[in-house]
């Protein structure tokens, strides 16, 4: 995770909107990451990153190490996320982002493109089946390209835990996916 600009967090301390909204530019991608781990969600993700930018800004003030702004806003963003899938009474795949981007691709070959829907379903379905944490961490790192370090900064780990949860959640995913049917092969 990026450390923020001191300065620009003391400046958005003093209410200054537009120290703030660089702020958001540098971690929007992080909290829209956190919130995506736990909903598997992209709409209802990117609702509770505004939500966490919203409650950080009036909140700034509570923050009393300005130098763990992105760790402090990570828990802002989990905590929002988490109240928001118990209120929420049905879960959507945690395809959803993908399947947002594959409406807007065209490809010559619909029967190869309908395989690769097909898979993608598979593994997000095996993602949406880990626990919450490791969930976070295998979003974070395989989609965000996040760093043990920055990962356990983020989620408060240590990076030896971080490390391990992903050995466990790769172990899930594979039996997962082992004993998942294969998408059935056109020809």
């Amino acid at each position: 995770m990026e450390l923020p600009d001191l300065a620009l967090v003391e400046r958005a301390r003093r209410k200054d909107a537009e120290a703030f909204a660089a702020l958001v530019r540098q971690f929007e991608r992080l909290a829209l990451s956190i919130a995506f781990g736990v909903l598997g969600d992209a709409s209802a993700a990117s609702d509770v990153a505004q939500d966490a930018f919203i409650r950080a800004w009036e909140r700034l003030g509570d923050l009393r190490e300005p130098e763990r702004f992105g760790t402090w806003l990570c828990g802002i963003t989990r905590n929002l996320a988490i109240d928001a899938l118990r209120r929420r009474k049905t879960t959507e795949p945690l395809s959803a982002v993908s399947e947002a981007a594959d409406a807007m691709r065209w490809t010559a070959d619909p029967v190869t493109e309908a395989g690769r829907r097909e898979e993608q379903k598979r593994i997000a379905s095996a993602i949406a089946s880990l626990d919450e944490l490791s969930r976070l961490v295998v979003v974070m790192r395989y989609y965000e390209n996040a760093s043990s370090k920055e990962i356990a900064e983020a989620l408060d780990l240590t990076p030896a835990s971080v490390d391990m949860r992903l050995s466990r959640a790769r172990r899930q995913l594979k039996a997962l996916l082992e004993e998942s049917p294969e998408p059935a092969s056109a020809g």
